[in-house]
């Protein structure tokens, strides 16, 4: 039966591969995929263990992670008239992980558990139109992730290549190599971390010669949470951002450097027992370049992220959420990553973070210079039905506005001095049919506002399908 409904689900993600729009994928769009497979895969390494070796010491857990995707996207420039660069990709993504969990022994007079975690990927991707890209790519084999964790009760210790973060994971959230040291206590719990962008990653500023493969960018990081008021929790954290790229030989009259810290302040926890909610306030500071002159200016930036949710316990389980976020902007930049195009002059008022926030599927945007309101409900609107209990529906809508209507947003074809970016919808339908394969489609459609000039403001559209595996 399983091997039934995969070949079912790869037919019908392959069929549809000729349902070819335009496809663009950013560095923003790349980065929504990849957070949901972390989450997916994150769960999975939370699984009970499979092997009990070393009399019951010893514990051994291990498997496997198939996704096939296809992907489309049109009019990503928001110009029907031209032709997208990237029609579409393919792409099938194998990840292989294993994990030792030391016990105390059984008569053991201490709770502590050590645990070593492996895991291996390699994408093969594919795009279209071939005389525009490199045609397919194999990215890997390599390590996603190699950790060691160190139980000493009250502290616990984490080493290697992980996932790092402070509060909702916007400031800072990512894949590094790194340490990371915990105090648990009764009603608080304190980390730091010190952390480096991996090598061969791409820097988020591509005015920098050669920025692909060079990210050099070390995270310093401290996190306290209190969560001892009756079901909520309040956490703060300072968060310290240093760029190891500088001055370059092969420019030897710029300086490129962005140095920023960050401090957070958040909220999250229960007003009704169906009604949760969170809030986060970032403050931004450091320092910048001006390309031509080099002149250094500081950053005053602010960032925030509240949110409410509401579970209502009637038929196919709806969710609604509502979400509102914000990140300051620039007047005068008209890029919001980089230095050249970046401050011309003045304090650097630009939120620039190392984190993400979903924002959409097709307009994907960074929370720099925007505004951004969404609504969301997701239900399974068939759970009546054995066979379809576990599929779900999820609709998203989203409005943008520009902070400084002068000023850059991530997308650079909103050039016009106006507030009204657009408004999305995205449509979101996941069966899980096994308890290890599950089969989703995506399709956003955004609508340029009074930004986009009138040979920049078709529609962008996104669309995808996907089959996963675990094993």
């Amino acid at each position: 039966m399983r091997h039934k409904y995969l070949t079912i689900c790869i037919c019908l993600t392959i069929i549809f591969v000729p349902f070819q729009a335009a496809f663009g994928q950013s560095g923003q769009k790349a980065r929504r995929v990849e957070e949901g497979k972390r989450t997916a895969l994150d769960f999975l390494s939370g699984q009970e263990q499979k092997i009990l070796l070393n009399e019951s010491r010893l514990m051994l857990d291990y498997g496997g992670w198939l996704d096939i995707r296809h992907e489309d996207f049109q009019d990503t420039d928001n110009d029907s008239n031209t032709r997208d660069t990237l029609a579409s990709s393919f792409s099938i993504d194998p990840r292989f992980w294993t994990r030792f969990i030391i016990k105390p022994p059984a008569d053991g007079s201490y709770p502590n558990e050590h645990v070593i975690y492996l895991r291996v990927k390699h994408l093969y991707i594919e795009r279209r139109p071939f005389d525009q890209n490199d045609g397919h790519d194999h990215d890997g084999p390599h390590l996603d992730y190699a950790y060691a964790v160190i139980d000493l009760r009250p502290f616990s210790m984490e080493i290697g290549r992980r996932y790092y973060m402070v509060g909702q994971g916007i400031a800072h959230g990512n894949v590094n190599d790194g340490a990371e040291l915990n105090l648990t206590l009764n009603n608080w719990t304190i980390k730091g971390f010190v952390s480096h962008t991996l090598p061969n990653e791409d820097n988020i500023d591509t005015s920098v010669p050669n920025f692909e493969k060079d990210g050099d960018r070390t995270y310093y990081a401290v996190e306290a949470t209190y969560v001892g008021l009756y079901d909520h929790g309040i956490y703060s954290y300072f968060l310290c951002q240093r760029d190891g790229n500088g001055n370059y030989p092969s420019d030897p009259l710029h300086d490129f450097t962005y140095d920023s810290e960050y401090v957070g302040v958040g909220l999250q926890g229960k007003l009704l027992p169906q009604m949760h909610y969170w809030a986060e306030v970032i403050r931004e500071t450091g320092k910048s370049r001006v390309f031509e002159t080099r002149e250094t200016k500081n950053i005053h930036a602010w960032g925030v992220d509240v949110g409410i949710t509401y579970d209502l316990d009637v038929y196919s389980k709806p969710n609604f959420t509502f979400e509102y976020a914000f990140g300051s902007g620039d007047a005068d930049r008209m890029s919001v990553t980089d230095t050249e195009n970046g401050n011309l002059s003045g304090d650097d008022n630009n939120f620039l973070s190392f984190g993400y926030l979903p924002a959409g599927f097709a307009f994907s945007p960074r929370l720099s210079n925007l505004h951004f309101l969404k609504w969301s409900i997701l239900a399974k609107p068939l759970e009546k039905y054995k066979r379809f209990r576990n599929l779900t529906l999820g609709i998203d809508y989203y409005r943008y506005f520009k902070d400084k209507k002068n000023g850059s947003i991530y997308d650079g074809d909103a050039v016009l001095a106006a507030r009204d970016v657009g408004s999305e919808l995205d449509l979101r339908l996941s069966w899980k049919m096994l308890s290890d394969l599950s089969w989703t489609i995506e399709y956003g459609h955004f609508m340029p506002g009074d930004a986009y000039a009138g040979s920049a403001n078709d529609s962008e559209k996104y669309f995808s399908i996907g089959t996963t595996l675990t094993f």
